[in-house]
């Protein structure tokens, strides 16, 4: 009993802590600057810009795969080439934002270009939106 308590902490924890590695402690709260609930399109787009810098460490305008998987997540390749629409290796900021829109667009289900509570916390949203804010 003991031993499965203890695992089901452990496994607990390892799943907060990648949650804070790729999303922050409260992806959601931070990106909601007013504290209205929703994440406006200006709350969007601020916090993709923001991110975006983040990615580029060398800051040469454009994010290559080595600096977009520094955080060693597993769908990293996947979500890059998910960006990167020319295939050229590089995501510039423009594809970065595309990308970013194409992904709120898939859990925006009332289609109001804004991110509620409700539709970030879906299951769906967790897994696009980690790589964004």
């Amino acid at each position: 009993m003991r031993k499965t308590i203890i695992l089901i902490l452990s496994f607990a924890a390892v799943v907060f802590l990648a949650w804070n590695v790729y999303a922050g402690p409260d992806a959601f709260s931070k990106t909601d600057k007013d504290t209205n609930g929703v994440i406006s399109t200006d709350e969007f787009d601020s916090a993709v810009r923001s991110k975006f810098k983040e990615y580029d460490r060398n800051n040469d305008g454009r994010i290559d795969m080595n600096e977009f998987a520094a955080k060693g997540h597993p769908d990293a390749v996947k979500e890059f080439k998910f960006m990167d629409r020319n295939s050229d290796g590089f995501v510039n900021a423009d594809e970065f934002y595309k990308a970013a829109i194409r992904r709120r667009d898939q859990i925006d289900f009332n289609r109001d270009s804004k991110i509620s509570k409700e539709e970030y916390n879906s299951n769906k949203a967790l897994p696009l939106l980690k790589f964004y804010f």
